[in-house]
């Protein structure tokens, strides 16, 4: 039943992590230059036009991992107890992504400030709709359970 509300809100979870791979989610300040940064690395911008300036290939791994594991969890609905465990990766996974960017960040040299942008905020709305996601599989599975107790 991929109808589920689970389900939407594991959807809406990769909703928000997906375009942290093309929106900037921090921006770098030099004295001179502005250097954005997303899961894909870090891009100079000047005059409107990106160039590319450094690439961030484990955070890239990080964050397809993450996109996978969820996408996987939104068709396992028929084994909750394995929906179960990857919500609960996810959530770690997640976690663990907001420290390797803000220890990325803020180990960049030379660097005047570090300002966020919106989409810094996406991987926190996606481990609170990992929770929800979780607090309703858990519940189809104890009422399963209750059920087989029954019969």
């Amino acid at each position: 039943m991929i109808q589920r509300i689970q389900s939407v809100f594991l959807f809406a979870s990769l909703c928000f992590l997906v375009p942290m791979f093309f929106a900037p989610v921090a921006e770098l300040i030099y004295e001179t230059d502005i250097l954005a940064f997303n899961l894909t690395g870090f891009y100079q911008v000047e005059a409107g036009v990106t160039t590319p300036v450094g690439s961030q290939y484990s955070i890239l791994a990080f964050g397809i991992l993450i996109c996978a594991l969820n996408l996987v969890a939104i068709f396992m609905y028929r084994r909750r107890v394995l929906q179960l465990r990857l919500c609960i990766y996810n959530i770690l996974l997640l976690a663990g992504l907001i420290g390797v960017v803000l220890f990325v960040l803020y180990n960049v040299r030379d660097v005047r400030s570090v300002s966020f942008c919106l989409p810094a905020v996406f991987p926190v709305i996606s481990m609170i709709l990992h929770y929800l996601a979780f607090r309703g599989i858990r519940k189809d599975e104890l009422m399963v359970q209750a059920l087989s107790r029954l019969r």
